[in-house]
């Protein structure tokens, strides 16, 4: 027998799985649901529940639906609990109610309201409510109002705070854990197949006791059995090797060492503990099988993600040989544990002998070891209570009893948390769930994302500032330099001859003089610049003297004049940054100054100012 009570052997051919959902007698009370994988049915009495027979058999029919038909089919028993029990729930609140209903016919708003009280100031009620919801929303023979009712329903759900990834100590405390079992597992199996590849070829060199425990190894590999004697008992030659819990070992997986298997293999792929748990051991090769894989393809399943979309298939790949050569050429091991392709080729080959013994076709089989004589035991997947035993095994505590700075509690979905966070890139969910609901509450991505936020504002504070920072050439700076031009061009770090051009508006561009049109930010060194004049404002070649100040604020005028006639998010775009660095320039002149400026403005200058705004100086 199979861990679970299911027996782990070859399906009869004739076989046919009853249907799911039906009613087959008890006066229509009574519904039995199989699993998708046909191991586990429960058949569910609603003849217990104390309401009138019609409610009984109204709730057993809903169930039935809920449970049986194709669009709303249930996969797994677990959900059929959860259904059942909520149908409980609800007959206990009507056997309850003055007067007790006796059909579907006679319910109310009223009978959902007392439901919904019944669990008032209780922290389940959110979820009950819910339950009940999913239960009976569609069900055509709940009464349109009652249906409303339990349809409008609010009530405040617990604040569930998603588990945060593991700090990389932790990270690490674990996966060392995992990688060391698996590692022994596989030095303790290929062990064993050693020994029995050299007794199967009568190896002379071996010694009596290795003689004795190979041909208890050939046996167990052909049979997936000890001897035992007429009592149940293992005989005496298994019992000198050690015992089936020493022998059996030596050739499979235990349950422990494929738990180990599958966190590894939810940390590499990100993928969710039970589903990796449920994959098969049929693979397929996209290349064809050759030496040296790189990618495998498998099929899973996620029955959340309802009938449409409930097969996925998962791409297993290699680790790259660019970062494998990191690991080196004697690091073979480091490259296997790090790659989920080799990791699940490894933990096929090693649960092997499970698999052929049990008839199972899943990935995950493995030894499991119970007292008595039962002979045995193979056990399919690995599930929550293999992750406790495991975590304890190694120390690791519970997740109430975890300290800080202690070892850290082994909680599946914060393993996933972590190889999401690692990993930046959804996993068998959309792009938006992966953002919302995996990274949005993440401490991690939170602080990494303040961190990019801050240098990208740092960043645009620093292009804003050198942006605004046009030098001005005073009046009295002219002066100077007209008097001494090569103190004043030491003075701005300029040649003297750039200097006697910008004074004497040799290189004037619309708005601006430039050092060196041929020095172009935006351009190859040499070649001419090809960018707007306006764009002359934000460039660290330009320089404002006095004499073009009357332009200065004909441009700022015009740009202020066409606000009100365009597009704002087009002014913005255009003009915006134009206009701050005017402002910055003829903020450096004083009043007087500035109304000087303005008389001296010509009809050329005007022209001009109405081409640059207009684009029609830009070059197309």
């Amino acid at each position: 027998m199979s861990r679970g009570g299911h027996r782990a052997s070859l399906p009869d051919p004739s076989w046919q799985p009853p249907q799911r959902g039906v009613l087959p007698d008890g006066g229509g009370t009574l519904a039995r649901f199989l699993e998708e994988s046909g191991r586990r049915s429960r058949t569910y009495d609603f003849s217990k529940f104390k309401v009138a027979h019609a409610l009984q058999q109204w709730l057993a029919r809903s169930f039935s639906r809920r449970v049986g038909t194709a669009r709303t089919s249930s996969k797994r028993l677990q959900t059929a609990e959860g259904h059942f029990y909520s149908a409980s729930g609800f007959a206990e609140v009507l056997a309850g109610c003055e007067p007790q209903p006796t059909s579907p016919q006679d319910l109310t708003e009223e009978h959902i309201q007392a439901y919904v009280d019944h669990y008032e100031g209780r922290h389940v009620q959110h979820d009950y409510v819910k339950r009940l919801r999913t239960l009976l929303r569609d069900d055509p023979e709940l009464p349109e109002a009652a249906r409303q009712a339990l349809l409008n329903v609010r009530t405040k759900g617990p604040g569930v705070e998603r588990p945060g990834a593991y700090p990389d100590a932790d990270w690490q405390a674990i996966m060392t854990a995992a990688r060391r079992d698996i590692r022994l597992a596989w030095e303790r199996i290929e062990a064993g197949r050693r020994l029995l590849v050299r007794w199967r070829a009568d190896d002379p060199s071996l010694s009596p006791r290795q003689v004795e425990v190979g041909s208890l190894l050939d046996i167990f590999d052909r049979t997936g059995e000890l001897p035992r004697l007429p009592s149940g008992n293992h005989n005496n030659a298994v019992l000198r090797a050690g015992g089936f819990r020493v022998l059996a070992p030596r050739l499979c997986l235990t349950r422990a060492e494929a738990t180990a298997f599958c966190l590894l293999l939810a940390a590499l792929t990100a993928e969710n503990f039970g589903t990796v748990a449920a994959w098969p051991a049929a693979h397929f090769h996209p290349g064809g099988a050759r030496e040296e894989e790189r990618i495998l393809l498998i099929e899973e399943a996620k029955p959340r993600r309802g009938p449409d979309r409930e097969h996925m298939i998962a791409a297993l790949e290699d680790l790259p040989s660019e970062l494998a050569d990191l690991f080196g050429a004697s690091a073979e091991e480091h490259r296997l544990m790090r790659s989920p392709l080799r990791l699940y080729q490894l933990l096929l080959s090693l649960s092997e002998l499970p698999r052929r013994h049990s008839g199972e076709s899943a990935a995950f089989v493995s030894l499991y070891l119970a007292s008595g004589k039962t002979g045995s035991s193979w056990g399919l997947g690995t599930d929550a209570s293999d992750v406790l035993a495991w975590a304890r095994s190694h120390g690791f505590p519970a997740a109430r009893n975890a300290a800080p700075g202690g070892p850290p509690a082994v909680d599946v979905n914060r393993i996933r948390q972590t190889a999401l966070e690692r990993r930046r890139h959804p996993v068998a969910h959309s792009r938006r769930t992966h953002n919302d609901l995996y990274l949005k509450g993440s401490r991690t991505v939170q602080a990494d994302s303040r961190r990019v936020v801050a240098a990208a504002l740092r960043q645009e504070v620093a292009k804003a500032r050198a942006v605004q920072t046009v030098p001005v050439f005073t009046a009295d700076f002219v002066a100077q330099a007209r008097q001494d031009l090569a103190g004043a061009a030491a003075q701005v770090g300029l040649e003297p001859q750039s200097l006697k051009e910008l004074l004497g508006a040799q290189r004037d561009t619309a708005t601006v003089g430039c050092v060196d049109h041929l020095a172009s930010p935006v351009a190859e060194p040499g070649q001419p610049c090809p960018a707007s004049f306006l764009d002359c404002l934000s460039c660290e070649n330009a320089r404002a003297l006095p004499h073009q100040l009357p332009i200065q604020l004909a441009v700022r005028d015009g740009i202020l004049q066409r606000r009100p006639n365009l597009d704002p998010a087009m002014w913005r775009a255009r003009f915006r940054n134009p206009l701050q660095q005017l402002e910055q320039i003829i903020d450096h002149y004083t009043d007087a100054e500035r109304g000087k400026a303005r008389c001296d403005l010509t009809d050329d200058h005007q022209h001009l100012v109405d081409d640059l705004l207009d684009g029609r100086l830009d070059l197309r």
